[in-house]
């Protein structure tokens, strides 16, 4: 005899929620950083989040990028990058902890 209700979540216990599937595209080339600064915060990036970098991504004149200016990491458009910067990777992801003040 079966009483109750089922559960809401009856099938989908199998479904595993896999970050890395969701966030990382090359794997060998994914770098993640920390800012430490909210000198990003135009760019909704601000100081403790979490970025994800793929190293391997084509990069656009558009794309949100790390490069490398005068020994420091700096974030900004690639079409702003100045000459003789290397850049690094392309942000792919920011990861945002809510911080309650």
């Amino acid at each position: 005899m079966i009483t109750g209700f089922p559960s809401p979540a009856q099938g989908y216990e199998d479904d595993k929620f896999d970050l890395n599937s969701l966030f990382i595209k090359h794997p060998a080339a994914t770098v993640f950083m920390t800012v430490d600064t909210d000198r990003y915060r135009g760019n909704c990036i601000f100081k403790g989040d979490l970025l994800i970098i793929d190293r391997a991504r084509s990069i656009t004149k558009n794309s949100l990028v790390i490069y490398e200016s005068e020994g420091q990491f700096v974030i900004g458009r690639a079409c702003n990058v100045t000459d003789g910067a290397l850049i690094t990777g392309v942000i792919t992801n920011v990861i945002h902890t809510v911080r309650e003040s």
